[in-house]
C-alpha cells in the first residue's frame, strides 16, 4: 500500500502543471489565522477536563514525554513536588489513532542519559507502566492524567480501497490548490503529494478527514519545501458532495527546518464534547504540540499549544 501511497502522490501531481521556480535565499514561515478565528493572536487554553499535563509516547511504550499544560508553567523540563504527586498517583488514559484506550500509571523515573538521542528536550521524560498489573503497556499516541477522554478512530488513507483513497486524495488536493497566496509565492504551480490522510467521524451527519500535503523546490544546494495541514468537512449522507475547508496551516522553508505536523490522535474531552485533533509540530531543531478542536458549526479552531521542546 505505501508503493499504492506513492504512485497516487505522483498522480495527484501529474494532475497540476508545474512551472519553473526561481532559486529561494531565504525561508519564508507562514502561520494563516484557523478558519472560524478572530485573530490570529487569539490567546489558546487548555481544557481544565484534560487534566494537568499532556502526555506523548516516547520511543518505547514504557516511555513518557510530560507536557504541561498550565500556560504559565509550559515548557518547563521540571515539575513541583505537588505536581509530581498528582500525576504518579492518578492513572491516564492512553489513546492512538485506531481509538485504542489503556491506562497507564507513571513512574518517577527518567529513561538512562543517551537511550534515545533522537528524542527532543525541553519536558520531563518519566517511565509509565500498565495500570493493569502483568500487563504491557501496546503502542499509544497521547495521553491525560485523571481524566476520561474519549478517543474518536481514524481510518488512514492505506487501509481504503484504491477507489477511496484517489478520490479523497484528488479532493484534499484541489483543496490545497485553492488556498490562499501571496503575490510572487513561488510554490504556486507546483505539484502537490499527499504524505498522510485520516478520515474520521467529525460529528453528527459529519465526515472529516485531516491530510498533509508537500510541495519541493528542488535546490542542489537547498533544498525548499511547502507543508500545508488541512482539516475538510462534508455531509455523511451525500458520498458525492466534495469536502468544505475547515482548518489549514501551513508552512515554508529549507527542507530541513520547515515545519512539519504530525496527527498525533482525536479526541474528545467529555463524551458530548467536539472532537479534538492533537497534533505534534517537528521544526528539525525542536517540537511542540497543539490541539486543535472541533466546534458546532463545523469549523476548527487551535484550543492551545505548547512552547517549543529543543532537540539534541
Amino acid at each position: 500500500m505505501s508503493a499504492w501511497l506513492a504512485a497516487l502522490g505522483l498522480a495527484m501531481a501529474a494532475c497540476e502543471r508545474p512551472r519553473a521556480a526561481p532559486p529561494i535565499d531565504s525561508a519564508v514561515p507562514l502561520r494563516p489565522a484557523a478558519i472560524g478565528s478572530a485573530s490570529p493572536q487569539a490567546a489558546t487554553t487548555w481544557d481544565a477536563h484534560l487534566g494537568p499535563v499532556l502526555l506523548v509516547a516516547g520511543a518505547t511504550p514504557d516511555l513518557a514525554t510530560i507536557v504541561l499544560g498550565d500556560s504559565a508553567r509550559a515548557g518547563a523540563d521540571t515539575i513541583t513536588q505537588r505536581e509530581a504527586i498528582a500525576i504518579r498517583s492518578t492513572p491516564a488514559t492512553l489513546v492512538g489513532r485506531s481509538d485504542s484506550v489503556q491506562l497507564g500509571i507513571l513512574q518517577e523515573v527518567r529513561s538512562p542519559k543517551g537511550e534515545d538521542d533522537s528524542e527532543c528536550t525541553g519536558w520531563p521524560a518519566w517511565a509509565i507502566q500498565s495500570a493493569r498489573n502483568g500487563t504491557t503497556l501496546a503502542p499509544w499516541s497521547v495521553g491525560f492524567v485523571g481524566a476520561a477522554v474519549q478517543p474518536v478512530r481514524m481510518d488512514s488513507i492505506e487501509s481504503m480501497s484504491r477507489v477511496d483513497s484517489a478520490r479523497l486524495a484528488a479532493e484534499v488536493t484541489r483543496l490545497a490548490s485553492a488556498l490562499p497566496t501571496s503575490a510572487g509565492d513561488r510554490f504556486t504551480g507546483l505539484p502537490f503529494t499527499v504524505t498522510s490522510l485520516w478520515r474520521f467521524h467529525a460529528g453528527p451527519g459529519a465526515e472529516g478527514i485531516v491530510t498533509n500535503l508537500v510541495r519541493h523546490i528542488n535546490q542542489e544546494a537547498r533544498p525548499f519545501e511547502e507543508r500545508t495541514l488541512i482539516i475538510a468537512e462534508r455531509d455523511s449522507s451525500r458520498r458525492e458532495e466534495r469536502f468544505t475547508l475547515a482548518y489549514y496551516d501551513r508552512s515554508q522553508g529549507a527542507e530541513e527546518t520547515v515545519e512539519s505536523r504530525e496527527v498525533l490522535a482525536l479526541a474528545r474531552p467529555t463524551p458530548d464534547a467536539q472532537p479534538m485533533l492533537v497534533l505534534g509540530r517537528d521544526y528539525g531543531d525542536g517540537m511542540s504540540y497543539a490541539l486543535v478542536q472541533r466546534d458546532p458549526s463545523g469549523r476548527w479552531r487551535e484550543k492551545w499549544h505548547s512552547p517549543r521542546g529543543h532537540c539534541k
